[in-house]
């Protein structure tokens, strides 16, 4: 069984049984079935700092915001200050058994989550096809932001 680990909080919630298929949830972003990708010029810590008034936003919501395998460099005290309810924040860490874009699929499609950020490293386009579907069979919101490609 995949265990939820999060840095944030004290409660540990388990996959399946957190991660269950619920009835759609009006989306109050009318962001929900999309997948938003972003695309950073590298994984350093300052580029991330531009989506904290975004990872803020979307924390406000009454489900859980899934987070899956993020960077290790965010800290606590700056993800609070920029008004992020961690309270909310599930944060998932691919095993052997799941890889961040399975974990993301099944988080996605589950729609107990109003919106799912993975850090993947990379994608192929059917995968984000694959998320895009799951996103839409959810009712949840996806973000991909991965580091860009080497031309």
């Amino acid at each position: 069984m995949l265990q939820a680990v999060s840095r944030f909080n004290r409660s540990e919630p388990v996959l399946p049984g957190l991660i269950r298929p619920v009835a759609p949830q009006s989306d109050h972003s009318g962001l929900a079935g999309n997948v938003t990708e972003i695309v950073l010029q590298s994984s350093d810590f300052e580029q991330m700092t531009m989506l904290l008034p975004l990872l803020a936003q979307l924390s406000n919501d009454d489900r859980w915001f899934a987070w899956i395998a993020p960077p290790a460099t965010l800290p606590k005290a700056l993800l609070e200050a920029a008004g992020i309810d961690l309270n909310k924040v599930m944060v998932l860490q691919p095993d052997q058994g799941h890889s961040t874009y399975q974990l993301a699929c099944q988080a996605l499609k589950a729609g107990t989550c109003h919106a799912v950020i993975s850090w993947p490293g990379s994608l192929s386009d059917a995968e984000l096809s694959g998320l895009e579907d799951a996103a839409q069979n959810g009712q949840s919101h996806g973000i991909v932001i991965r580091d860009r490609r080497p031309a």
